[in-house]
This record gives structure tokens, C-alpha cells and sequence, in this order.
């Protein structure tokens, strides 16, 4: 299993660089930067993605897997980049296959890893309501994002959905499936270092546009968690690639930006996220090599 997804991260920081060839994102016009912002921004961006390995460590532990810190950061970091591989399949697999010495291990834990990213996701669709309502100005959009939050809600909590599902998958597949609703201990106690990631990103985010632009209003922060979490959903698309820039250069136009500043902003975002992502890479690698030291998780009883 280790030696297969160390191919498909090979393979996928392949299409990666190939992709971005062919999208021209490595050809754009000399920008100007406030290094002292930049240099901020990347601060926010470094520990937004700590806070990520945070709450896939604090999930693991609450379903009765404690890991080290330095553990989580090692198997978050590695298949870091497998996001790149179309579908997002590996972004679950990869950090679950650290962990794991057989089949049924492994799928207990990616069910956990499927579990944290709909917790990403649910807060991020949330945290896109602002800037979908107040900036674009288009309630129906809003509407349409509140009715995914509850749909969201309600596949995470219902009894009677999983239920159904376990009922159906095991007709089709003729295997047993044990689909439970999420508790709601386990949502908030992961919800809360999510939540803090999300923030850390957005802060960051809104630096980096300061850096190039003078008078960014802060509620354009939050189109960074609307690009991410739209981009997510699209799951043919590695890492949402060209979704997320064309959805944060709309949102960044309606906010009051010219086109082309915000194409630009939009563009260097990927670079800006992209060199969070080489962080935890190589602190994940120096972690591995060194046997790095466990830093703690907050006390949380496991369930």
C-alpha cells in the first residue's frame, strides 16, 4: 500500500507541474510586494496548515487512535500532494495509509480521514455565506448554499440516511458496510481546530492581497474559503484547479477589484497556498528522518 501511493505522489506532482504549464499560471506580469505583509501572510498560511495535521490528530484520538503530533504531521505532510490526483479519493487514502498494516485498519481510519473533511467542508460552505450574500449580492446563490449546509447536516447526522445507505451498499456490493451518524462531541471537538485553520488561512489570504494592493476590504478574506470549499467539490478537477482562481477572481470583481487585479491576486493565491503545501511537505519529511518529538493534543476523552 506504501509503495503504491508513493507512486501515484510521484505521478501527481507530475500532472501537477504539467498542469500548470499548460494553464500558463507560471507566466504573469512583475508584481510589487510589502514584504513585511507577505511575509505575514505566509506565517498565517504555515500555521493554518499545523492546525490541519491538528485536527486530523484530535479526530484520530477521539475515535480511539491517539497519535503523536509528530505522527499526524508526518502522514498529513507526505501525501500532501496527492490532492493533485484527480478525484478526491487520495486526499482521503493518503494520511490513513500511514497508519495502517492491512485492509480493514485502513478503511476504519478512512472513514475517520472522510469524517475530518466533511467537517472541512461543512465550515467551509458556512464561512462562504458572507461573502456569497453580501459581496456578489445574489441571495439566490446564498439560498442555494444554505440548502447545502443543511443537506450537509443532515447526511453527517441522520440515523435514518446511514441506515439506508449501509442497507443499499451491502445489496450492491454484497459486504457488510457500518455507516454511523456523526456524534455531535466528535463534530464540535474537531469543529473547533477546523475552524481555527479556516481563520488562520482567511487572515492570510487577505495579507497577501495587501501586500500587492492597498485598501483590500477584510470581508474579501472569506472568498478564500468559498474558492477552497467550490473547488473541493469539484472532484474531477485536481485540487481545483482553475475552479478556485475563476471563482475568486468573480468574487474579488464583484468586491470592488478591477479584472485584472483580480486574475492577478487570484493567480498568485495558487503560488502563495501552494508554498504552504511544500512547508508541511518537507517539515513532515525532516519530522520522519529525525524522529521528531510529540507536541501534544488537548485532553479530549476518546469516543
Amino acid at each position: 500500500m506504501q509503495k503504491i501511493f508513493r507512486i501515484l505522489l510521484l505521478l501527481s506532482l507530475i500532472f501537477f507541474a504539467w498542469y500548470l504549464y499548460r494553464a500558463d499560471y507560471l507566466v504573469f506580469d512583475k508584481i510589487s510586494f510589502n514584504w513585511l505583509r507577505l511575509s505575514l501572510s505566509l506565517f498565517f498560511l504555515f500555521a493554518g496548515f499545523l492546525g490541519v495535521c491538528l485536527s486530523w490528530g484530535i479526530a484520530l484520538r477521539l475515535r480511539g487512535n491517539p497519535v503523536r503530533f509528530s505522527d499526524a504531521v508526518i502522514s498529513q505532510g507526505i501525501y500532501i500532494f496527492s490532492k493533485y490526483i484527480p478525484g478526491k479519493l487520495w486526499v482521503i487514502l493518503g494520511r490513513a495509509s500511514y497508519f495502517s498494516n492491512d485492509k480493514t485498519r485502513l478503511r476504519s481510519l478512512s472513514m475517520i480521514s472522510l469524517q475530518e473533511q466533511l467537517i472541512f467542508l461543512f465550515w467551509g460552505l458556512v464561512l462562504s455565506l458572507p461573502p456569497t450574500l453580501f459581496i456578489t449580492q445574489r441571495p439566490w446563490i446564498g439560498m442555494i448554499i444554505c440548502a447545502g449546509i443543511l443537506l450537509l447536516a443532515f447526511l453527517l447526522f441522520s440515523g435514518w440516511f446511514h441506515r439506508l445507505s449501509s442497507g443499499l451498499l451491502q445489496r450492491i456490493f454484497k459486504r457488510d458496510f457500518d455507516f454511523r451518524p456523526m456524534e455531535l462531541s466528535f463534530f464540535l471537538k474537531v469543529s473547533a481546530p477546523v475552524l481555527l485553520f479556516w481563520m488562520l488561512w482567511s487572515a492570510g489570504f487577505w495579507l497577501l492581497m495587501l501586500s500587492m494592493y492597498d485598501g483590500i476590504p477584510s470581508i474579501l478574506a472569506l472568498t478564500f474559503p468559498a474558492g477552497m470549499t467550490y473547488g473541493f467539490m469539484v472532484i474531477f478537477m485536481p485540487a481545483g484547479i482553475g475552479v478556485r482562481e475563476g471563482i475568486l477572481a468573480s468574487f474579488l470583481i464583484a468586491g470592488g477589484l478591477s479584472p485584472g487585479s483580480a486574475f492577478t491576486i487570484s493567480v498568485i493565491s495558487r503560488f502563495w497556498f501552494v508554498s504552504g503545501e511544500i512547508f508541511l511537505f518537507l517539515l513532515s519529511w525532516i519530522m520522519k528522518l529525525t524522529g521528531g518529538k510529540d507536541a501534544g493534543y488537548p485532553e479530549y476523552p476518546s469516543t
